[in-house]
């Protein structure tokens, strides 16, 4: 089940099969019950996950409606394998979850291990960023123009 559900992930798109079968082995499987959170708003961020099965919500940090959904072949914490930090909103499983989690301690050995899978993988991530941040560039833009406003 690791590998089908790496190899549908389009964070590992451009990953060989050898590529995925030893990601899957640095992996670790979580499953999360649903209604249960997977990860809250403000705690400590420190692995990549990929969902392999079921889905998400994630919500802002003080409740409401949920923000986005997240499902199999989606990840979320990406950029906890190359910085600290914590989740800045809370995962809310809306059925039965089931991810695949690379701590940033697992990225660290593999590193030792296996430099140019992580390379592989860090460039994958920053091409992931870049494209979240181009998908999301009108509403930053919207809401910067508000925050001058808000100031003058």
């Amino acid at each position: 089940m690791k590998i089908a559900a790496l190899r549908a992930a389009p964070l590992l798109r451009d990953f060989t099969e050898v590529g995925i079968r030893l990601l899957a082995d640095a992996t670790t499987e979580r499953t999360v019950g649903r209604g249960a959170f997977a990860f809250r708003a403000g705690e400590p961020s420190e692995m990549l996950s990929f969902v392999a099965r079921g889905t998400l919500q994630l919500l802002p940090r003080e409740g409401g409606a949920p923000l986005a959904e997240i499902a199999a072949g989606d990840t979320v914490g990406g950029l906890a394998l190359l910085t600290s930090g914590e989740h800045l909103l809370s995962a809310l499983a809306s059925s039965e979850v089931t991810l695949l989690e690379l701590s940033r301690h697992g990225f660290e050995a593999l590193q030792q291990a296996r430099p140019r899978l992580c390379l592989k993988l860090t460039l994958a991530l920053a091409r992931d960023l870049a494209e979240r941040l181009q998908e999301a560039r009108g509403p930053l833009r919207e809401f910067l123009l508000w925050q001058v406003s808000k100031r003058q």
